[in-house]
């Protein structure tokens, strides 16, 4: 239990959360620059596009950020992480 507790909170320090809408036209080029820890979750919106949230490393997120919006990205959000179990 203590060794999750830990993990977790490495976990939450070492990503943060990015999530972003985007249109089914950039979903596959926007969903490479952020694969996640496991993989992206993608919620289908009813104006016909997606939105996406995936775990980034900390320290890509800037650069990330730059480069979905160059890919088409919009409404793009980095969240801080309190913990985690993973």
């Amino acid at each position: 239990l203590l060794k999750h507790r830990i993990q977790g909170y490495m976990t939450a320090k070492k990503y943060v959360m990015v999530t972003y809408n985007c249109s089914k036209e950039v979903l596959g080029a926007v969903t490479k620059i952020t694969p996640g820890k496991r993989s992206p979750t993608i919620t289908a919106l009813t104006d016909g596009g997606h939105a996406v949230s995936s775990l980034v490393l900390r320290k890509e997120s800037v650069r990330i950020m730059d480069d979905l919006i160059e890919a088409g990205a919009q409404d793009i959000l980095v969240l801080e992480l309190a913990n985690s179990r993973m």
